[in-house]
Order: C-alpha cells, then structure tokens, then sequence
C-alpha cells in the first residue's frame, strides 16, 4: 500500500449501516477516473475508486450529488447496482465538492480529483486560482483580512506566512521595471512578514483585484479591502496577480520547492511554543480568520508559524496516538482531520516567562464545546466547536509535546506533503 492508499478499518455509524451494503471496513474510496453517466441538472456527479486491500482489485464507481435535498448516491456504473441509495448526508455540503477535497461519505473518505464534463462545466468552467499577499503589518489585522477575503467568496486552498526576498520581491513587481518607487515598494515587501496565499474562485485573479480596489487606498471604493485596511500607496494592505500566467508564476514561486527546501521557509522557531491546528469544519464554515483574530486579540499570544496542510488518515492517527485508547472519539477525530484543509499554527507567549502551553489551553477550552459553552463561554470551542470531534481546534495538552507537535507538521508533514 502507499501513502496515497492508506488501510483503514472504520465501522460505519450505526444510521448509516443499513445504507452501506457492501463496503467492506478496509476499504477507501479514491476520485479519479472520467466516465460517461447518465446526468440532469439538480445532479453533480464524480467519478471514483474504490481499493479493495484484501483483492488488491480496484472497483470503480460513481458518486451523485443532490443538491436539492443535500442527498448522495454511490453506484458501480459497470455492473449498474446501487452501492449507496440516494440517502440525504446533512454533513456533506456542496462546497466540500471540489477538485483535491476529502469528504467523508459514512465513515468513507472521499478524494475529490475529477467529475463528469457537466459537472465540471456547471460548478468549474469559470473557476481559476491566483496568488494573493497580505503585506507587511500588524499580525492583529491579519485574521479579519482572512474573514474579508472568505466572505467575499473565495476559497483559500493553500496558505504560509514568510518572508520574502528582494529577488522574489523583484519578480512580484516585474510589471514595475523602471519605476522610481519600485526600490521603495521592495524594500516594504521584505521588511516584515507577509502571507501567501492560493485564493480559487470564479474569475478568481479579476475578483480579486476587484475586491482589492485601487492602489492608492485613498482612490479605493468604499468596501474594497485596500479602503478600509491600507494606509497610503505603499502600505496598501495586499497584493493582486494580473494575469493567469503571474498567478501561476508566484504561486510555483511562494509554495514551490528546490531541491527538497521550501522557496520561502516556514516560519517555525520550534522554541517554547504551542502547536494549534484549525480544523477542517472551521475552514469549511469561514471561521478561520475569526479564530485567528481572537487569539492575536489576547494580547497574550504571536502566531509564529501558519501552513495549510492536507492530513491522511495515516498521517491523524499518528498525530493522534496519544489518545489512541484514552478518547472514545479517536476514529472520528483521525477521519475529521483528513476530511478537509486544517490550518496549523505554531503559537508563543509575548512574555517567555509563560507556559505556552497551559496558556494556550485556557483560550481553548475543555474538548466538548458544549460544556465550554457553560463554563468558558469566550473560549475557541465554546465559540466555533460544534462537537467533541468538530471542536474547532486541536491544541498541545502537555508542556513538553509543544515542540513534537509542532515539528510534526513543519518538518515531518512538510517534506512528503509540499515537495
């Protein structure tokens, strides 16, 4: 088995045994192959794998979207039976349907990486994605600028706080040679940290530009991010590619890797430090930037390190061995992690005579939100959790697994994930 395929064994929830009729427990589904079904308009269709371990076969199949009734339906178009009826899902939202997603079908996880022709050109014909840059400025604006851009309908697929060199700088602003403030814009860009980010969505690079408004947030229309967030021509708040072939060029040049080293390194010290990983539901829900903002808020915490990663089932029970046998929840929280993006956070106290960790845990609250709600109302989980496995984020319990977990994602994580 690779890395790709990982074996698994999960019963199905109890609802859903009845649906399931023959998934066999050590089996993962895969998206992949194009085929021709039969579809209608109120219908999404993706193509899928199945991998049988014990035959070492692999079964293809279809999976249908409704999005109607929110319902889904899983067939093998070869032998036409129905392995799945069309069953409502309320957990499975249209937005997870995209291209390089996991979604979790039953305790079955999903890799989204192709649909039918329709279905493509329904949800994706116009889908593009583009290379955006928060500059240089306070970290506590950092989260609402994330909030902005989410509400405005985009998708953040990729995400790194860096700091960029003059060479990068010089290749940002190429379409600027021979300008007089070109030196001063580089040397702004390079003086502090920035974040990258991958932003996907219809007519992504003219939206965002759009959404950015004018340089000079003095000519910027109300709403646009450049108004309400810059402060002159050159502290404008963010960057925006003008053309496919610069998203494509930056975003190789931001995320890209050479030979074996990230472009732009992570930003981890891996000194008394917290490791906090934002789970895929507040990611889906748009709460990413919310979370961010109430922890820069404390006026306790700086967020040293951020990266979006993917998690595979292999990859979150490692993570997670700890609590292998300790926590009932621990299947459904390895299938949560490696449903979807999480956002991982590598967190220090502003004052090192701090425990971080013990710090860091009170602004999070105990694991069930419910109870958080009761006794921390403020806490992250009383505000963003929704269960014991949704419970918006995972944060380091014990002083001296700061670190380890934080070298789990920027060094362990990083190497097979980015390169």
């Amino acid at each position: 088995m690779t890395k790709n395929h990982p074996s698994i064994s999960l019963t199905p929830t109890p609802n859903a045994s009845h649906i399931y009729r023959t998934f066999p427990s050590n089996i993962i589904i895969h998206i992949s192959f194009l085929f021709q079904v039969f579809d209608y308009f109120d219908k999404y269709t993706f193509l899928c794998e199945i991998f049988d371990e014990d035959a070492d076969i692999i079964v293809e199949l279809v999976l249908n979207f409704f999005p109607f009734d929110n319902s889904c339906q899983v067939i093998n178009p070869k032998k036409g039976k129905s392995l799945l009826r069309r069953v409502q899902l309320p957990t499975l939202k249209r937005e997870m349907l995209q291209i390089g997603n996991i979604v979790n079908v039953f305790s079955k996880l999903l890799l989204i990486t192709d649909c039918t022709p329709l279905t493509k050109r329904t949800l994706f014909s116009k889908v593009e994605s583009t290379f955006a840059m928060i500059k240089p400025m306070s970290s506590n604006k950092h989260g609402t600028i994330i909030t902005f851009i989410m509400k405005k309908g985009f998708r953040i697929v990729r995400m790194k706080n860096g700091k960029i060199s003059k060479d990068f700088a010089t290749k940002l602003y190429k379409h600027m040679v021979g300008e007089g403030m070109l030196p001063i814009i580089i040397d702004y860009v390079t003086s502090g940290e920035v974040i990258g980010l991958e932003l996907v969505g219809p007519n992504a690079i003219a939206e965002w530009r759009r959404c950015l408004g004018a340089t000079d947030p003095a000519d910027a229309e109300p709403g646009t991010l450049r108004q309400i967030f810059g402060e002159n021509i050159l502290r404008n708040a963010a960057h925006g590619c003008i053309s496919v072939n610069d998203a494509a060029e930056m975003l190789d040049l931001y995320f890209g890797y050479e030979n074996g080293v990230p472009r732009i390194p992570f930003r981890a010290t891996y000194e008394n430090c917290t490791c906090c990983v934002i789970k895929p539901h507040v990611l889906l829900d748009g709460n990413v930037g919310a979370v961010l903002e109430q922890i820069t808020a404390t006026g306790k915490f700086h967020i040293t390190a951020m990266a979006m990663f993917s998690v595979e089932i292999a990859d979150a029970q490692e993570f997670y061995e700890i609590y292998k046998g300790v926590l009932p929840a621990f299947e459904g929280m390895c299938i949560h992690l490696a449903e979807g993006k999480c956002v991982v956070l590598e967190i220090q106290c502003i004052d090192p005579n701090l425990n971080c960790v013990s710090e860091f845990r009170q602004l999070a609250g105990p694991r069930d939100p419910g109870l958080c709600r009761q006794l921390y109302p403020n806490s992250i989980r009383a505000l963003y959790g929704k269960t014991s496995i949704q419970n918006a984020i995972h944060c380091t319990d014990l002083p001296e697994d700061g670190k380890t977990e934080v070298q789990y994602f920027f060094k362990l994580l990083a190497k097979t994930q980015f390169v």
